[in-house]
């Protein structure tokens, strides 16, 4: 018990010191940017605050829809029998623990394939089923910002016409190799070159003789997840314009859902918890391209309570719940 509550302090402290670095580098940058002329010290509160809890329900929806996504995958691409409620709670504790660590996008699966392997599953396949997710939502994402490119719905950024540019190549050969089973074979090496290697890993990694690797999907399924996905990108682009309905910004959706695509290009790696920083770079970036630049404080305030500190409040009852469960299981395995 004493070793559980010691355990529990610790991670407590660093995931406020998370939280507080996070919040003091957002605040230090927007304060820079503010004083060097960057960005516009022009702050008005909400006019329509209805907007943005509306905008706070439609950023929450998106965790159940990645934990439809998750048992599509597992249960019809795998074959395992895993509850949709089940991956639905502990995708809410995975981002949550996204939020801690750098990386705006990716950080917290290690939640996801700790709590799926003491559920009985393979270790390397529950990796190959997160993978196959994040790359399937990557080339979602970076195929609509080549679209609105390519047909002029609007302007688009050139970094993030890039950096989406490099991102569907990368994902696309990662795909093929999904689909073909190498990659499965690659993280099953992986895995049992740590575990030889690192005692400790021995209970955190199962990995069957003989594993059979890759998804067993009809074009149907492959399209229904493909879909899916870009349910959630549109999801996040309303999220972006009920924010901007609220500061009463005149704004379409179609600028929504790219000012939230380009953003999460442009934030897929960071090396602070919140992408804080980096963060509020790339929505100044982003607005000024877009002739939105006056709303640049009032969006990234707004935008950083919405989809950072509210969250962080509300998932972490899940959070804790899923991590008690794990740490509980750890140390009945160690005393076996």
């Amino acid at each position: 018990m004493s070793n559980h509550s010691r355990i529990g302090n610790i991670d407590w402290r660093r995931d406020a010191l998370f939280i507080v670095l996070s919040i003091v580098t957002i605040i230090i940058t927007i304060v820079i940017l503010l004083e060097s002329g960057l960005a516009k010290a022009r702050y008005e509160p909400p006019k329509y605050p209805f907007y943005l809890i509306i905008s706070e329900f439609v950023f929450l929806a998106q965790i159940s829809l990645i934990g439809v996504r998750l048992s599509i995958i597992f249960n019809r691409g795998m074959r395992f029998k895993i509850n949709t409620a089940d991956l639905i709670k502990v995708v809410a504790a995975q981002v949550y623990m996204s939020l801690l660590i750098p990386g705006f996008y990716i950080g917290g699966e290690v939640i996801t394939i700790t709590y799926l392997t003491y559920k009985g599953l393979p270790t390397a396949r529950v990796t190959e089923g997160i993978v196959l997710r994040y790359t399937v939502d990557t080339i979602t994402l970076t195929l609509m910002i080549l679209i609105f490119y390519l047909f002029s719905l609007t302007t688009v950024p050139f970094i993030a016409f890039v950096m989406a540019v490099i991102l569907f190549m990368v994902y696309m050969i990662l795909f093929i190799s999904i689909v073909s089973a190498r990659l499965g074979r690659y993280i099953e090496r992986m895995f049992r070159f740590i575990s030889s290697r690192v005692n400790i890993a021995r209970n955190f990694i199962v990995v069957n003789e003989n594993e059979t690797y890759g998804v067993s999907f009809t074009v149907i399924d492959y399209l229904v997840l493909f879909i899916l996905s870009a349910t959630q990108w549109l999801l996040s682009g309303l999220n972006v314009t009920l924010i901007f309905y609220a500061l009463g910004a005149s704004t379409n959706f179609i600028i929504g859902v790219l000012i939230m695509l380009s953003y999460t290009v442009l934030t897929y790696i960071s090396l602070l918890p919140g992408s804080a920083g980096i963060g509020e770079l790339a929505n100044l970036y982003i607005l000024n391209n877009l002739g939105l630049g006056n709303y640049y404080l009032a969006y990234d305030v707004w935008f950083r309570i919405i989809t950072y500190i509210i969250p962080l409040i509300i998932l972490m009852p899940l959070f804790l719940g899923i991590t008690r469960r794990l740490t509980i299981n750890i140390s009945h395995r160690n005393l076996q």
